[in-house]
């Protein structure tokens, strides 16, 4: 059973800011250059709070300057609980799309003991810096994204309605994609909202970090407090996105790898190595190479390998990973993690896991820039399918990082929850 609830919503107070300048991209997608941007837009900017600076002392001082936001009324909280319809207007591939889903806050439950599943590993640096940050807060600074399934998207009928008046708060980012939220506090659509929840599984989409952190900082506080295990107090929720599934507005991208390699690294070698598993042409031309990944966007095991002599066109032989997982086979990430850059390449878990040596890329004219001063090869990989998300979730297992980059992003500073 999913437990979903509304909850006091604290929001930037459009009379002391403009949105579109306090608004930021979730922190781990943030390079310090994009940090130093975003503060110098305004100094009521998520970042400082959500990434902060100032060495051992930043998350008290991240603390100490959210608290400061509220007593100046920089930031106001809701006086009444409620939900929050957030909708995401973007254009791609010359069409627009509208993604549709609501803010509300999920009673936290361990992975594999109720309706929560997770897609990937997480790892203990982001982990405990997202605890420090909450430790210091008391709060959340940006929502988990969570999907659930609904095939006859039931809830879409009062969303439009609710889209029918003024949005609460709206901002368009630097990626030119608008974000806008209704807050939604007549008792009688909570009441359907918190009803229509009940039975439906959670799959975490992004945010597997943060939701482990709440996990942690619920257990400890519960500890510390003494809590008994009947009573239910702010630190057993965690602030969640929630989008359908089916929504038309959901997309997954792929996150390209790049592997350093030395100077004098020959394509050969690890083709030769790849044969019992692959084959593979020649690539000519970016038009071959843009042509290859039309042909096989629905083959599994199917990528681009861009070497330091040429490009190729792979394709997974597929009696060679019989021996695998059923749900493994379909993973594009996974099957290259472990035919090719563990067992050809040389990686370990632990290197992987440290980003030693290798490099996640979301758009080939970053992997060209990054080429072109880097000894290194690229593989061009296709999103992961949706269904395959989910039979890896229900499943117990995870993909490798960055398996999956959903667009568009998340805003951090729409909306935070206290603790």
């Amino acid at each position: 059973m999913s437990i979903v609830r509304p909850f006091r919503g604290v929001k930037y107070n459009p009379e002391k800011v403009l949105l579109k300048q306090v608004i930021a991209p979730p922190y781990d997608v943030i390079s310090p250059e994009m940090r130093e941007k975003y503060v110098a837009r305004s100094p009521y900017n998520v970042v400082q709070i959500d990434l902060p600076s100032g060495g051992e002392d930043k998350y008290k001082i991240a603390g100490d300057l959210y608290r400061q936001w509220l007593f100046d009324g920089v930031l106001i909280k809701e006086e009444h609980p409620a939900f929050y319809l957030y909708e995401q207007v973007y254009e791609y591939d010359g069409r627009q799309y509208v993604r549709s889903g609501f803010v509300g806050i999920l009673k936290l439950s361990e992975f594999g003991k109720g309706q929560v599943f997770p897609h990937e590993k997480t790892h203990s640096g982001p982990k405990q810096d997202r605890y420090e940050l909450m430790k210091a807060s008391k709060a959340n600074f940006s929502e988990v994204f969570g999907l659930y399934q609904d095939g006859e998207n039931r809830l879409a009928p009062l969303f439009n309605e609710i889209k029918k008046t003024m949005p609460a708060a709206s901002a368009v980012d630097d990626d030119k994609v608008k974000h806008s939220i209704w807050v939604v506090d007549d008792p009688e659509d909570m009441e359907k909202i918190v009803s229509f929840m009940q039975d439906k599984a959670i799959y975490i989409a992004d945010g597997h970090h943060r939701y482990e952190t709440a996990l942690k900082y619920r257990d400890d506080m519960r500890s510390a407090n003494g809590d008994s295990s009947d009573e239910i107090k702010p630190y057993d929720f965690v602030m969640m996105m929630f989008i359908n599934f089916q929504d038309e507005g959901l997309k997954v991208f792929p996150t390209h790898r790049v592997a350093d390699v030395p100077a004098d690294f020959q394509d050969s070698v690890l083709l030769e190595g790849l044969k019992p598993m692959f084959d593979y042409v020649p690539l000519a031309d970016k038009e071959a190479v843009d042509a290859f990944m039309k042909d096989t966007a629905d083959t599994t095991g199917a990528w681009v390998f861009m070497g330091m002599q040429g490009n190729y066109g792979m394709k997974i032989i597929k009696e060679s990973i019989e021996c695998l997982h059923p749900v493994y086979r379909k993973v594009d990430t996974y099957l290259l993690e472990d035919l090719v850059l563990k067992a050809q390449l040389g990686f370990t878990d632990e290197k992987l896991l440290a980003k030693d040596g290798i490099h996640f890329i979301q758009t080939l004219e970053e992997i060209e820039k990054y080429r072109a001063s880097h000894p290194s090869v690229a593989f061009l990989l296709h999103p992961e399918d949706m269904e395959t998300i989910r039979e890896v979730s229900e499943s117990g297992l995870v993909m490798p990082q960055k398996s999956t980059f959903f667009y568009p992003k998340l805003a951090t500073g729409l909306l935070f929850n206290d603790l």
